[in-house]
């Protein structure tokens, strides 16, 4: 029974405990441009593993990392030829993700050691530090454009050892914040976070009096009442 609703759990997809939860969701991205390479992404990592995955179901099902490391070890296939058929490999991963907990749940240690063990194999492979989610963007639902974000980097890498992969470059996000990184000195690891960080300028009432509103009538019939203090002020009003 425990393993009947971990796997609902695990293939819900942005569903937990029956209350939809849109953090797993891409609902709230706007940009179709985003959207249609997480497409893309569902389609390649689906096709590789086995697996439908779709926009809804994608955050959940990678969560515990158990998904990414069989994604590393299909990848690495691919590694190990490139490296024996290459002039200059260059430095690439020696081996996949080892002693992976596939039966997890996404926020234990396993999940983070799953997480941990794919990002530095990741990084093994070339993806830029800029480019590498933190653990937390996946296990605590922090960013998963992130996430996403990573896992085109590592589409790309995989193409460039000859796997074969029907994906667009990532989108500039990367770029992006790099050049705000190298004009202010720091690094903008939450991609998602940075989108929503924008500032609203909250709205000024000017409370100048202008001539035809119905204050500054009111303040006329007060100044002749000021004036005529012998007429009653009821006829002023009147007036």
């Amino acid at each position: 029974k425990q393993w009947y609703q971990r796997r609902v759990a695990i293939t819900a997809g942005g569903k937990t405990g029956g209350k939809y939860d849109r953090r797993m969701s891409f609902d709230d991205v706007k940009d179709e441009r985003m959207l249609v390479m997480v497409d893309k992404l569902c389609v390649w990592m689906g096709t590789i593993l086995g697996e439908k995955l779709n926009r809804e179901n994608l955050i959940s099902q990678i969560r515990n990392g158990s998904f990414m490391c069989q994604l590393a070890e299909v990848i690495q296939e691919s590694v190990d030829d490139y490296k024996n058929s290459a002039e200059d490999p260059g430095s690439l991963p020696s081996k996949p993700p080892q002693n992976i907990k596939v039966d997890c749940s996404g926020r234990s240690m396993e999940a983070r050691e799953n997480v941990n063990k794919f990002l530095t194999w990741a990084r093994e492979l070339g993806v830029p530090e800029s480019s590498i989610f933190l653990p937390d963007d996946l296990l605590k639902l922090k960013g998963k454009m992130n996430v996403v974000n990573t896992l085109l980097f590592v589409a790309r890498r995989a193409k460039d050892c000859g796997m074969a992969a029907d994906i667009d470059a990532p989108p500039k996000i990367a770029n992006a914040f790099k050049g705000l990184e190298e004009k202010f000195g720091k690094k903008f690891d939450h991609t998602a976070e940075a989108f929503r960080s924008e500032k609203k300028q909250l709205r000024t009432v000017s409370t100048k009096l202008v001539a035809g509103s119905a204050w500054k009538v009111v303040q006329k019939k007060i100044d002749m009442i000021l004036q005529l203090p012998g007429k009653p002020a009821y006829e002023i009003f009147r007036a």
